[in-house]
């Protein structure tokens, strides 16, 4: 019994927010002008919002042709880059993930944010643009710590916030491991508390 439980309680953390309804406000830091990057995301206090996600945290837009403005979107978690109603998506890249994941990890510090949201709309494909600096950095493994954990969160808006694609943004998932271990970690303190008892 106690295995079965354990199994569905894995199952659904790990199902992130598949079908749930997880609200986000968006703000700008004004980054000096156009585009205005990074941008704040703060997850609206609801029981959907994933036990691993800050209270607050910097992002940037993936998709460089769509526009939103700052305010509140349903978002979704996903792999890819999702578009409302026509079921296409495109994948994240990889050089847009280690630029986000060196920029989490403090080794963009010294680079102006709109660079770093132009850098990640050239990686993605939309534009030719590309900073030096931030190439260098996404070659060192230590700066781009937990790229391959970076995720897209889609924002949707329209009536009742369904399925009007307003923008992608970035954000970064807790490593999978590190909470399994963490997971059977307290599963084993419930079993040796539960002996003493």
């Amino acid at each position: 019994m106690t295995k079965r439980v354990f199994a569905v309680v894995l199952a659904l953390f790990f199902c992130g927010t598949a079908g749930a309804d997880l609200y986000v406000n968006i703000s700008t830091t004004s980054g000096g002008g156009w585009p205005y990057s990074p941008y704040i995301i703060t997850p609206n206090a609801e029981p959907d919002v994933p036990v691993w996600m800050p209270a607050q945290f910097d992002t940037f837009c993936v998709e460089m042709n769509q526009t939103f403005s700052p305010g509140k979107y349903r978002a979704t978690i996903d792999n890819d880059i999702l578009y409302g109603g026509d079921g296409l998506a495109d994948l994240l890249s990889d050089d847009v993930k280690k630029i986000y994941a060196a920029y989490l990890n403090g080794a963009l510090s010294g680079i102006d944010g709109n660079v770093v949201q132009r850098s990640v709309w050239g990686a993605q494909g939309y534009t030719w643009y590309s900073d030096p600096a931030i190439n260098a950095a996404i070659t060192d493994t230590g700066a781009i710590a937990g790229w391959n954990d970076v995720k897209v969160l889609n924002l949707w808006g329209g009536d009742a916030y369904t399925g009007v694609d307003r923008q992608s943004q970035l954000v970064m998932t807790p490593v999978p491991g590190a909470v399994l271990l963490g997971m059977i970690g307290l599963g084993l303190a419930g079993v040796k508390f539960r002996r003493f008892a």
